[in-house]
Parts: structure tokens; sequence; C-alpha cells
């Protein structure tokens, strides 16, 4: 998860599972904080954020199944100085 030149950061699944979303649009996120989990037929991944910022916007469900590559959300960093 790299974010682009506006400091967006696309979140996709890496696998093909279920989506538990863990955030709300606008909500401020912090490294390590849970933004989604992606449950597999073998595996559980969950997807976290690196840097501060908010949720920017959803793409997805809680609880749709989704393929891989699948963009979920995206999440505006803050730049810290």
């Amino acid at each position: 998860m790299i974010p682009d030149r506006q400091g967006f950061v696309r979140v996709r699944a890496s696998f093909p599972g279920s989506v538990d979303l863990r955030v709300r649009v606008g909500e401020a996120v912090y490294p390590g904080r849970a933004l989604v989990i992606v449950e597999g037929a073998r595996e559980v991944e969950t997807l976290s954020a690196r840097n501060p910022g908010y949720v920017r916007e959803i793409l997805v469900e809680d609880g749709v199944d989704v393929a891989e590559g699948t963009l979920l959300l995206i999440v505006e960093e803050i730049a810290v100085s």
C-alpha cells in the first residue's frame, strides 16, 4: 500500500474472500490500525494503516465477497513533519 502523488492509499484485496470493514468514511486512522479484514478459503489478512490519515472512501459493502485485486477503500495520508 503505497500512497500516490496526492497522498491517497488504495487498499486492495490480495486474494478472493469476504470483507470485514473495521472503519468508516471520515474516520481518523493511525499506524497499525486495522482497516479491513479479508477472509479467504485458506487464509485471513488484516490490512492496516501504515501512516496517520483519514478514510476517504469505502468502495465495498461489509460482508461481501470480493475478487483478488478488488479496490476496497481509499485512505488519505497526513504528512507528518
